[in-house]
């Protein structure tokens, strides 16, 4: 009889599943039809590795899956992308729900980047940019290079030796943006440096586990690796960062910037006074906006690097066109410094091909705050709307035969650089409000990396070395990918 019940109500759940998915769906974008409970689950295993442009081949430039976390919708082309991010609908799409975020907003505590649209999400963005911009004014030459020139250090008694460079680069980048945080130079062996590549590691270990624990919360009260994880990782980052911040706030001092830390205390300061509202936190999530700066920055840039060393050993003459240009314009008797950067257009180019074809960042989704409309298609609030990054940046439409490697998309008729922003399909931070807002700390630091490894080195294969294979990505996040591990030798110019 229980049985009987039991399965009653079960059937009865189902149709009820049925009936409102549909009505729900019907005047969303098209795409496969959810099963109970698990919803399109099945099928980004089925399809496995690139489901969505799997997808995307059979329901269009923009299509919607279900999940038990909600509706997802994917926009596969710039044009949907832009209209979802700017003009009348950017200040829509701008949410970022705790249940599409865990259990990184637990392990990043209350910063920025996982915060969910608020007057708190507001007021930190606020301090975040204003912090970013403040220093950036105060960048200096030295500071910009440390990267490379701890990595060269580094690899020196390696010269002509095979090394792989992906370890080296991410820690070299993780000590800059320390040099940056709080002035120290530290080497990449430093006790800091590992601490924060294994909080870093600690992030992406959790990508996929995360969607399990979403599917099925109470899961994770449960004790397993996965909450022991989280622990470990809350409890590395206060140890690395609340040390700092408690420091820097008994010396500071207003209009003396030493590093960013003193800018976000000072921005912060700044901002509480305009502010009305009393629930805009406390001088408290300053640590967490510390590892924002890591979190957005030491991943995608250490990615970019690693992308641009990988494409420079497959196309020789791309890598010897940009040591020409060097030459040029620096010469052999100094080192490159971040103004010549405007002086050398085929080298940038070069930087947004790699950010283009490598796809660094392939999906950032924010929830819709209410309901709008895409292409004409209905999108009720709360939908997280993720534009697929690797579609975009290999659309036909956009991009003549977006497989080959070809600098000279950025390039004018007269060889001009045109630019970062300019060209309409590329958009490698992301678009709009939720727009990486430290890509302009990440372009100084890719530049000055790349302008003096090349200008130092030749980089090449070692001698019978396969070529690496740049199909095949290791996720080192949830949303930055980077080569699997390859290796060269440096090989001094000059």
């Amino acid at each position: 009889m229980i049985a009987e019940i039991a399965l009653s109500l079960l059937l009865v759940w189902l149709m009820w599943s049925v009936v409102t998915t549909y009505k729900t769906r019907s005047k969303m974008p098209p795409g496969p039809f959810p099963f109970p409970f698990v919803g399109n689950f099945p099928q980004m295993l089925c399809d496995s590795p690139d489901p969505f442009s799997k997808l995307a081949e059979k329901y269009g430039d923009i299509y919607t899956l279900s999940f038990p976390t909600g509706n997802t919708v994917v926009l596969n082309t710039a044009s949907l992308m832009r209209e979802a991010r700017f003009g009348k609908k950017a200040g829509i799409f701008v949410g970022r729900s705790p249940g599409s975020v865990y259990p990184f907003n637990e392990m990043l505590g209350d910063d920025y980047i996982m915060t969910d649209y608020s007057p708190i999400y507001v007021f930190r963005k606020k301090v975040f940019l204003s912090a970013l911009h403040a220093f950036e004014s105060t960048v200096k030459h030295e500071s910009s290079t440390y990267a490379v020139n701890a990595l060269l250090k580094e690899i020196g008694s390696k010269e002509k030796k095979a090394f792989s460079p992906g370890k080296l680069v991410h820690a070299s980048i993780v000590a800059q943006i320390w040099k940056m945080i709080t002035t120290k130079k530290v080497s990449l062996n430093d006790p800091v440096v590992k601490s924060i590549i294994e909080f870093d590691e600690l992030l992406g270990k959790q990508a996929l586990k995360g969607t399990f624990y979403q599917m099925i919360p109470f899961a994770s009260y449960l004790p397993s690796q996965f909450s022991r994880d989280i622990k470990r990782a809350v409890q590395v980052r206060g140890a690395i960062f609340l040390p700092e911040f408690r420091a820097h706030l008994e010396t500071w001092q207003p209009n003396m910037i030493r590093d960013l830390t003193d800018s976000l205390i000072g921005a912060f300061k700044k901002e509480i006074l305009k502010e009305n509202s009393k629930d805009v936190g406390s001088l408290d999530d300053i640590p967490a906006l510390m590892t924002d700066m890591f979190v957005a920055g030491a991943g995608t840039t250490s990615s970019v690097i690693a992308w641009f060393i990988l494409y420079m050993v497959l196309h020789k003459n791309v890598q010897e066109k940009i040591q020409n240009e060097l030459d040029m314009v620096v010469g052999k008797d100094r080192m490159p410094v971040l103004d010549d950067a405007k002086n050398m257009p085929y080298l940038q180019a070069v930087l947004c091909e790699v950010l283009r074809i490598a796809n660094v960042l392939s999906f950032v989704g924010t929830n819709a705050i209410r309901d709008t409309t895409i292409s004409g298609y209905h999108i009720p609030k709360g939908t997280l709307v993720c534009p697929n990054l690797k579609r975009v940046h290999h659309d036909e439409r956009e991009w003549p035969e977006p497989d080959v490697f070809k600098p000279e998309r950025f390039l004018d008729s007269e060889e001009k650089f045109v630019g970062w922003t300019k060209l309409h399909g590329f958009m490698p931070f992301g678009a709009g409000r939720r727009e990486c807002t430290g890509q302009s700390l990440a372009r100084i630091m890719i530049i000055t990396f790349a302008s003096t490894l090349l200008h130092c080195h030749e980089i090449a294969l070692p001698d019978g070395a396969e070529e690496p294979n740049t199909e095949i990505l290791a996720h080192a996040h949830a949303t930055v990918l980077r080569p699997q591990d390859f290796e060269v030798v440096l090989k001094k110019r000059f």
